[in-house]
């Protein structure tokens, strides 16, 4: 096709002027879809072996990782154009550059196979962020993210900024008792994320990670950390959790398809044999880390660590809406943390 002269552009101008009425329709129909339309972008980066697909939420200031937990937010089953965590990271684009690298194996990230493990995983962060020309950031992680978060501050403390953790850091298997492990893989694949045995791959890569600090009580972390937290929610022990809850139950009767039938028949015949049941929830009990990590956190990182409790949010979080309102009452503390660190205040 021939571009236009100026001229010619002009006289198509004149010859075939745009109604009123278009131009507000046209104008609208734009501004319809700036609002729906997401406020990240998707981009690839090559971090040596691998490539990772990281999502971009722009922002200025030092660099904010969302570390990735279980799920993949941005696509697949868990995906919510108006989720809470959206909105959240666009809080913090008001003190951040904010990105959330996905895992390998997740999104369009390279899929190995292989190297799922907490290690290998906080080492591909440090070579992300060696890919970015970034020497400190600061990082955020829920639940598994929180694995990520404590092996990179225990060693690599000169990349980190800031630590922030939502809750407690996450060990998936609290002692290596074999009725304990069966247990924890036959629920390790109630989610809808992968097929099982990728599923299985995944969780079971770091099972059995454990923060140095929890048998180096020498260990100091001289970070500074800030960490939300409900001390009477037991979120560092899934496994134990998920007896006490019910939510067993839920997974033996939930509609798979066929594709978690082995796993559903074990928890069936775990609930109906009421003497097994209650001898592994001992079992779970007795091995449970949750206070050494909760004492372990204290020590290691000391004057450091800011904790603010659930409790201190005004609201009950029974709703969604209730709970949009809580991560933005994280944003703001975060916000203020990083003025903190930085010493902007």
């Amino acid at each position: 096709m021939k571009h236009l002269n100026e001229k010619n552009t002009s006289m198509l101008k004149l010859k075939h002027p745009i109604p009123l009425v278009l131009i507000l329709t046209l104008l609208s129909f734009s501004l319809q879809a700036q609002e729906t339309s997401p406020s990240y972008q998707s981009k690839m980066i090559d971090i040596g072996e691998i490539q990772l697909e990281y999502y971009d939420h722009g922002g200025s200031g030092p660099l904010f990782i969302e570390v990735q937990d279980f799920h993949n937010y941005y696509e697949g089953p868990y995906h919510k154009p108006d989720s809470p965590g959206f909105a959240f990271l666009e809080e913090l684009t008001k003190g951040f550059h904010v990105v959330a690298p996905m895992r390998r194996g997740y999104g369009k990230s390279s899929d190995t196979k292989w190297g799922m493990d907490v290690a290998t995983l906080g080492k591909d962060l440090v070579l992300f962020m060696d890919a970015l020309g970034v020497e400190k950031a600061f990082f955020y992680g829920r639940f598994p993210g929180s694995q990520e978060l404590t092996w990179i501050a225990e060693h690599h403390p000169e990349r980190v900024l800031g630590l922030v953790y939502y809750n407690n850091p996450i060990v998936l298997v609290h002692c290596s008792d074999l009725e304990v492990i069966e247990y924890f893989e036959n629920i390790s694949v109630f989610t809808p994320d992968f097929e099982r045995e990728k599923l299985k791959r995944i969780m079971g890569s770091r099972a059995m990670y454990r923060p140095d600090f929890l048998t180096d009580e020498d260990l100091r972390i001289d970070l500074p950390a800030l960490r939300f937290i409900n001390p009477e929610f037991e979120q560092t022990n899934f496994n134990l959790h998920w007896m006490e809850t019910g939510e067993l139950k839920n997974m033996s009767e939930e509609e798979w398809k066929g594709t978690r039938q082995e796993e559903q028949q074990y928890l069936k015949d775990l609930l109906n044999d009421s003497i097994r049941y209650k001898q592994l929830y001992e079992k779970l009990k007795a091995c449970n880390l949750s206070a050494e990590i909760e004492a372990g956190m204290k020590r290691a990182f000391g004057d450091q660590l800011i904790t603010r409790l659930e409790q201190e949010f005004p609201q009950k979080l029974e709703s969604d809406e209730a709970f949009a309102d809580y991560m933005l009452w994280q944003a703001k503390h975060i916000l203020d943390f990083k003025e903190k660190v930085l010493g902007e205040k």
